[in-house]
């Protein structure tokens, strides 16, 4: 190696000394802030997982009071899961339940209550529309029906369609309107499976004839 190639090569590395030791802090400090991100959500993760077992064990005890008929727990239970965790499924749920409870025991004005709380809170699509269906059986049966045909608006899914449109049936005939209730039931038809045609095509079956105009 020649002097010249000697001397620059002592230079290069003296150079990265020089930089390193500028620099050293800074480099600890980020690995030390990347290893805190990554033990920050391990922790978190753990702790989220923690709370949704814990979230799950209260659910559990929800729906046991509700078999046991124990109205005073499902509220008390159902309503700390809604305290606590009112973005989860759980606390969805648990506003069901309570609203089926409520309901069992008479005291509408706390089911749809329970209901309207699971409609505007549930994460997602599916249990809104839950609840804006069972919301709107039960107000057809309070004989509330521009709310309940409010209520079937908002109900989303293919998965929830027989369900919605015999509802739909269920509100056109309350209403008198039979051509809308073979049209409605109709389709509920179409869209069920066998397993849950029979009680649709008995409405079928049973619907008047419609009186000529």
């Amino acid at each position: 190696m020649a002097m010249d190639d000697y001397a620059t090569e002592e230079q290069r590395v003296e150079a990265l000394r020089d930089w390193w030791r500028q620099n050293a802090t800074s480099i600890l400090a980020g690995v030390v802030l990347a290893l805190a991100g990554i033990l920050g959500w391990q922790w978190w993760q753990q702790r989220q997982s923690g709370t949704s077992e814990q979230a799950s064990l209260v659910y559990d005890g929800v729906l046991a009071a509700l078999a046991k008929k124990d109205a005073e727990q499902v509220r008390t239970r159902g309503q700390a899961l809604i305290s606590e965790k009112p973005d989860s499924a759980y606390a969805a749920l648990a506003a069901l339940a309570m609203a089926r409870s409520a309901l069992d025991g008479g005291d509408v004005a706390a089911a749809l209550a329970s209901l309207d709380w699971a409609a505007q809170h549930a994460p997602s699509p599916e249990l809104v529309s839950i609840a804006n269906l069972r919301a709107a059986r039960l107000l057809i049966a309070e004989k509330r029906f521009d709310e309940a045909a409010q209520r079937l608006d908002k109900v989303g899914g293919s998965g929830l369609a027989p369900e919605r449109e015999e509802l739909r049936g269920d509100l056109a005939f309350a209403r008198g309107d039979l051509k809308a209730a073979r049209s409605a039931w109709q389709a509920a038809l179409a869209a069920a499976g066998p397993e849950n045609s029979v009680l649709i095509q008995l409405k079928l079956d049973n619907l008047p004839a419609e009186e000529p105009k």
